[in-house]
């Protein structure tokens, strides 16, 4: 009996073997074998230039059958190993469905806010809102998120690669949404299809981002509505290198807000350069890749460095390095990672750079700082006084900053002078000092009260007027005709 089960199961391993050795055998000359007990290796005779296309006809008979060839140059000899095919878990498309009604969801809680905001509108929470911030924020943003992950899934079906639909990623606002991906369910073919299906993405949302940026800037200049002053703690997003140069196109000048569909070109844009990092299994790490082999791992660290150090002051660069970590700085090589790419498809590793560097900003989103800064001025340009009295005068403190200032006027050592102040509008009492407080944009004014302190020579001097406010100082001078 147990013989039995042996010979029977000897007899299926042999006609598998076979099976794999007549598909191999369609393409390749073949004059060794070696079957372990998870692989077939065969040893093939192979021409350089034809390598590629033979062995994707033997990888598309065999995926099918769940097996996976990879092709290998062992010294100066070919081997197609096949082994047996891990199963794919396949959620179906309720993970997609729910994941795309959540981003639908906050995407527009973002678009209501975003309208609410450029219009200075106090609440948010109206149908019109809603429905203006899916108009001009949520359909531009899903568009062009989207439009990139249908150029991955067109491109992998091209090569016959099983791709997933696309999962959109919600967040919330000021974005509502961190992306979209799809699942790659078999290793890449070559290193022509990890290029392209790696570039196919951001090419296409590249695309469709720029006209949304056009149309959002003509919204903005259509419907201009000055920024409002920012204030400390409040967010700020950098714009990259191409938009500024589209911004630059149009005449709304810099105080003014951006139009919802503006910002979901914004989004675009970092979505673009976001993906295109060098690194892993983001779409630049696919590329680089391709362009580079193995060496691509090097650019893949020194990538997750510079996010180590960009985190310093942009935070969120240290969370995106510890996904690429997690999923693996380096990448695993395609199938056949021998056929090398041609001149014109190495040319799309430049594209690629280029969207790069024209969407990449180090710092996206950035905090506003607290800035202290005032001015001190006086409207009298030359005192006149005499030995028998005293005269007064004024200063005035605006606040050029962005947080409240409380000031304090003083005059620096003098021997001939002596000044006393008073808040101008209560001259009841003069003190050696006296404390403005002043908000961002506004002024306030002392008067000064200037006496002579011994008897002196007739001639010109300047008084020293000094305010200080947090570290920050600023001294006037004023000139003083005496005699």
């Amino acid at each position: 009996m147990v013989y039995g089960e042996q010979s029977s199961t000897s007899s299926a391993l042999g006609a598998e073997v076979e099976r794999l050795r007549n598909v191999v055998r369609s393409q390749f000359e073949i004059y060794d074998i070696r079957v372990s007990y998870d692989a077939v290796v065969f040893f093939v005779s192979c021409n350089p230039a034809t390598l590629e296309s033979k062995f994707d006809a033997v990888r598309t008979a065999l995926v099918p059958a769940d097996y996976i060839p990879f092709v290998q140059k062992r010294g100066g000899e070919y081997t197609i190993t096949v082994a047996k095919r891990k199963p794919v878990n396949k959620r179906g498309i309720l993970w997609n469905i729910s994941l795309l009604a959540a981003t639908l969801v906050a995407t527009t809680i973002t678009g209501a806010i975003l309208w609410a905001g450029y219009f200075n509108l106090a609440n948010w929470l109206t149908l019109g809102n809603i429905l203006n911030g899916i108009v001009f924020f949520v359909a531009p943003v899903m568009l062009i998120l989207g439009t990139h992950e249908m150029g991955h899934y067109v491109v992998a079906k091209r090569f016959n690669v099983s791709a997933s639909l696309p999962f959109f990623l919600p967040s919330l606002p000021p974005l509502g949404t961190l992306g979209a991906f799809i699942s790659i369910r078999d290793p890449f073919p070559n290193r022509k299809s990890l290029l392209e299906i790696g570039i196919a993405g951001p090419i296409a949302g590249f695309l469709v981002t720029i006209p949304v940026a056009f149309l959002g800037l003509i919204l903005t200049q259509m419907n201009p509505v000055a920024a409002a002053p920012l204030s400390p703690g409040e967010s700020v997003f950098s714009v990259p290198y191409l938009y500024d140069i589209i911004i630059s196109m149009f005449t709304f000048g810099t105080n003014v807000n951006f139009f919802p569909t503006a910002f979901a070109a914004w989004v675009g844009f970092f979505a673009t350069a976001l993906n295109l990092l060098p690194a892993g299994q983001l779409d630049g790490g696919h590329v680089a890749r391709a362009l580079l082999g193995e060496q691509s791992k090097y650019v893949g660290w020194g990538t997750v460095a510079a996010m180590l150090i960009l985190s310093f002051e942009f935070e969120s660069w240290i969370i995106i390095a510890f996904l690429v970590l997690i999923l693996g700085v380096r990448h695993p090589p395609p199938l056949n990672d021998i056929s090398r790419l041609k001149v014109s498809r190495k040319m799309l590793g430049a594209v690629a750079l280029a969207m790069f560097l024209v969407s990449f900003t180090p710092f996206p989103i950035t905090t506003v700082p607290s800035n202290t800064s005032f001015n001190l001025t006086s409207g009298t340009g030359t005192v006149m006084m005499n030995s028998s009295g005293v005269q007064y005068f004024t200063v005035t403190v605006t606040n050029t900053g962005n947080v409240q200032e409380s000031v304090n006027i003083t005059q620096l050592r003098s021997s001939y002078f002596v000044a006393t102040f008073s808040p101008s509008g209560s001259s009841n009492q003069f003190l050696g000092y006296v404390l403005l407080t002043v908000d961002p944009g506004g002024s306030a004014g002392a008067t000064v009260k200037l006496a002579v302190v011994q008897t002196t020579a007739a001639g010109s001097y300047l008084v020293h007027i000094h305010g200080e406010s947090s570290g920050f100082s600023r001294t006037l001078p004023v000139n003083v005709q005496y005699g």
